[in-house]
């Protein structure tokens, strides 16, 4: 397996954050028009997991924020299903007057298009990008009783046999850190199992039904005193697990962060985009919510709300690479 380099495809994102997002939604005028705009009612808010999961917990948390100072609630709507485009699809057929959002991530909008394409029935581009809000590292963890010491005799054993670990569906993050890793590693042998979930997963590594798998931070950092942790795939450690290394300190550069952000449906008006933009990157930018992301296991970002289009177009060939190369596919 032999999957690309992706610095040219960041070059290619930074040149196009340079000169902005292509929607052109920034500038005084823009502001000025956007300031008018107030929501004639709640504001719903589709979160495609389940209700209490870390994706929801985060869109509520924002949400609250947002809908104070908007003057009307936003109203936190779930809807599952086949990993986050059920919720996808409703969105981006709903009427584009900014009643309706997507609290979207990285799993459905950058990656699943290219896995699912018979129940994709959205293209990603199309959206009205709003806010990036945070980002989320995944953790190579095992049972803690694992007697593998560190990162490099997990990787000599997996070269030596073939080892297990858990992900929650083709294309989802946690198999595409995996598969990152294998690609950085030659020889490492590793047989994917499917559970439903994140805490599906969690519970199968803490029980030792599995050898690893990739754990979101924030399951990490509340249950490390039952996992081993090896190495964070994100490119800077996480203040709250300090002492874990990035897979890239050994050796292996791998970036397999999540992004969170919310969306509108194609032809949002600007006016309505910048009005919710600007709330929203005032409720990340709150040190309050900031510090409660953090005890989340959640990194605020600083990429400037313009480029999150950029951003999402990156995103997008980013992964498409890794799926491609990775042989990656679904029956839907």
């Amino acid at each position: 397996m032999n999957i690309p380099d992706h610095g040219a495809t960041r070059r290619a994102a930074l040149k196009a954050m340079a000169w902005g997002a292509a929607a052109g939604l920034s500038g005084a005028a823009g502001a000025q028009t956007a300031a008018k705009w107030v929501p004639a009612g709640p504001v719903k808010m589709t979160v495609p997991y389940a209700a209490g999961g870390g994706t929801d917990v985060l869109a509520r948390l924002v949400s609250s924020q947002v809908g104070n100072a908007l003057g009307q609630p936003i109203v936190i709507e779930n809807r599952p299903g086949v990993n986050g485009i059920l919720g996808t699809n409703l969105v981006y057929g709903a009427h584009p007057d900014g009643q309706t959002l997507l609290f979207a991530a990285a799993d459905f909008i950058s990656i699943a298009p290219h896995v699912y394409r018979n129940a994709v029935k959205f293209d990603p581009a199309r959206f009205a990008p709003v806010a990036l809000i945070a980002k989320m590292g995944f953790v190579l963890a095992s049972r803690a009783d694992n007697s593998a010491k560190d990162l490099q005799e997990v990787i000599a054993r997996a070269r030596a046999k073939e080892v297990t670990y858990a992900h929650w569906g083709p294309g989802s993050t946690s198999q595409m850190a995996m598969e990152l890793l294998r690609s950085k590693a030659p020889g490492f042998r590793a047989l994917p199992v499917p559970y439903g979930g994140a805490a599906p997963v969690l519970n199968a590594v803490m029980a030792g039904d599995v050898e690893y798998g990739f754990v979101p931070t924030p399951l990490a950092m509340a249950s490390q005193s039952k996992l081993k942790l090896y190495a964070i795939a994100s490119p800077q450690r996480f203040a709250g697990i300090k002492d874990v290394p990035t897979l890239a300190e050994k050796g292996y550069a791998v970036d397999a962060d999540t992004w969170f952000g919310v969306l509108a449906p194609p032809k949002t008006p600007a006016a309505v985009v910048e009005a919710l933009r600007a709330q929203l990157v005032a409720a990340a930018a709150d040190p309050r919510v900031g510090a409660r992301m953090a005890e989340m296991g959640y990194t605020a970002t600083n990429i400037t709300p313009e480029n999150f289009g950029a951003f999402i177009q990156a995103e997008y060939a980013r992964w498409g690479s890794v799926v491609r190369a990775a042989n990656i596919q679904s029956v839907d």
